[in-house]
């Protein structure tokens, strides 16, 4: 089963449940906009900073991470056939899908078959987050329409040839398809922004910054400083709407 190139790993929001969710968009360029939430589970970078960590620091695994807690694999987990997941988000009257992680890209294969099943049900629209480090293949673009590119900077504390992997970048940049997201949180973040912008000739309105932020008086502590800055600089500010509205909760 474990090699079905059909089966999708999914995040769980409690015990054995799945993190497919209905909610509101609560960053980046569709923010506010009713969506099915589809959370995977793995990625290939390890953010000291992430607000996921369940969907990769397994326990016995090296990672640092600012809450310094560990997490059961098998008990943060669940496998669902493509055919399975497509009957799950079905059971929602919404066309607005956001595949989310962790790391789609992780299971491209995978996520691309159910993005077919799920086209020949209904005119779907389908948004992929992603780290931008993995090129997206033709069996899985050709069914997105927009990806949310979050290239990590110095302050995820991940070496640079891990997070920034330029050819990958450069795709993403060149695809009308791509927005770009970038998580602040000190003044020297904006050179790295700046530098990336520059290289890859990125157009700064589809540049959003967004503060590093895990509970909203973070939030809160940090939002005037990060508009002044898009401002400044002339990108978008992104919020962080579901921490206003739900908090720092699984499925929300």
């Amino acid at each position: 089963m474990a090699k079905n190139l059909k089966l999708i790993t999914l995040s769980n929001k409690q015990s054995n449940i799945p993190e497919v969710f209905f909610s509101l968009q609560g960053e980046g360029p569709h923010i506010g906009r009713p969506s099915v939430f589809i959370r995977t589970s793995g990625c290939n970078l390890y953010c000291i900073w992430c607000d996921t960590p369940y969907t990769w620091n397994w326990e016995g695994t090296k990672y640092p991470h600012e809450n310094q807690a560990k997490f059961n694999k098998s008990e943060e987990q669940t496998n669902l056939l493509s055919t399975e997941l497509t009957q799950q988000v079905l059971h929602y009257d919404c066309k607005n899908i956001v595949l989310t992680g962790g790391e789609p890209l992780v299971q491209a294969q995978a996520l691309s078959h159910f993005c077919k099943l799920l086209r020949h049900t209904g005119d779907f629209v389908i948004d992929l987050e992603t780290n931008g480090t993995i090129l997206p293949e033709k069996n899985i673009d050709q069914y997105v329409n927009t990806y949310v590119c979050s290239p990590k900077l110095s302050n995820s504390e991940i070496p640079q040839n891990l997070r920034l992997k330029n050819d990958t970048l450069a795709w993403f940049a060149q695809s009308d398809k791509s927005y770009f997201k970038f998580v602040i949180n000190k003044e020297s973040d904006f050179s790295e922004i700046e530098s990336i912008v520059s290289e890859l000739d990125i157009n700064k309105d589809r540049v959003y910054i967004m503060c590093k932020a895990l509970d909203l008086s973070t939030l809160a502590s940090k939002q005037n400083y990060a508009a002044a800055k898009a401002l400044e600089y002339g990108y978008r500010y992104s919020d962080r709407l579901h921490l206003r509205l739900y908090g720092n909760k699984r499925g929300t």
